[in-house]
């Protein structure tokens, strides 16, 4: 029974390898990012006697293993849980601690935050008579599932439409793509500036 555990460890860790790879390095390298696909944002955690330490599968020696588990874990993620020795468990614990690991979420506009600006510039509605040129930030939250919500004016006009329109153009975002380096998934705060001319007006910056 044992070997047929391992066994299929191995295998599952091979279906794992890309995207275990692809999640450290876009953990150590932020900066170079390409838009994120729907795929990208999975990730499946590991857990070391029922316990998450923010370490990968790969990172667990196959001969330490004594039992492995597939199932979702108290948040609802798909999970692998792992049981080891309290003493290798501790070894892990040690190594971890010596590594620096960005566990910041990543939120990304579908196609790449570039593509939001796009967006807002599409669908923006002009008041109609509108003669000013001026920007206006809007606050929102982005939920597990990308969705948008908690929606506020942060840097509101004096304008009562314009304030309208940005928190109607915010409302209507489709989902965002997020992806969690840590099991428990909080909502995102985040924030965009919208800007608003007259038509023929020059665009501020």
């Amino acid at each position: 029974m044992k070997n047929y555990l391992i066994v299929l460890l191995l295998l599952f860790q091979f279906g794992q390898a890309l995207a275990q790879h692809c999640c450290m390095n876009d953990t150590m390298i932020r900066e170079i990012q390409f838009p994120m696909t729907e795929r990208d944002t999975e990730t499946v955690f590991c857990y070391l006697n029922n316990e998450w330490i923010g370490v990968s599968n790969d990172m667990v020696q196959a001969d330490s293993i004594q039992k492995a588990e597939i199932k979702d874990d108290e948040y609802g993620n798909r999970a692998i849980f792992f049981t080891v020795s309290p003493e290798y468990l501790a070894q892990l614990k040690s190594k971890r601690r010596e590594m620096f690991i960005n566990f910041d979420p990543r939120c990304e506009f579908p196609g790449g935050n570039g593509k939001l600006k796009e967006w807002l510039d599409e669908n923006i509605r002009i008041p109609e008579g509108y003669k000013g040129n001026e920007r206006v930030h809007v606050g929102f939250m982005v939920m597990p599932n990308g969705t948008v919500t908690d929606v506020k004016m942060l840097r509101a006009s004096k304008n009562d439409e314009v304030n309208a329109e940005a928190l109607r153009l915010v409302n209507a975002l489709p989902k965002f793509r997020v992806k969690y380096y840590t099991p428990k998934k909080m909502p995102i705060r985040m924030a965009v500036p919208i800007s608003f001319r007259a038509a023929g007006g020059i665009w501020i910056r």
